[in-house]
């Protein structure tokens, strides 16, 4: 893995190159994480982490290496799924006391 920073900023076939070689990367980590240019900023010193649905995570610095940009997606798929559990585990528990209550 080598570290890529984007450092012509007026060049797209560069800033298109750079983001390609580092999503090429994360695949090659095993991660279904991506990078975007950011949509909302002019400024390349950050990317887009996208999630495997495309959607927006958070706003990195483009010096991130992809082993990190990895991490950082991989704590976030965790964090995430651990809430829907939670959450599905709540549900379940007021449904469980809604039934009990109209048993009752």
């Amino acid at each position: 893995m080598k570290s890529f920073t984007i450092t012509d900023t007026a060049n797209p076939a560069a800033t298109l190159q750079f983001i390609e070689a580092f999503n090429r990367d994360l695949e090659g980590l095993d991660s279904s994480a991506r990078v975007a240019a950011p949509q909302e900023r002019d400024d390349l010193a950050m990317l887009e982490l996208l999630d495997d649905e495309g959607l927006v995570l958070a706003l990195i610095p483009s010096s991130t290496s992809p082993v990190m940009a990895a991490i950082a997606f991989a704590l976030y798929s965790q964090a995430f799924t651990r809430g829907v559990e939670a959450g599905e585990r709540a549900a379940w528990a007021k449904l469980r006391s809604l039934i009990g209550a109209a048993d009752g």
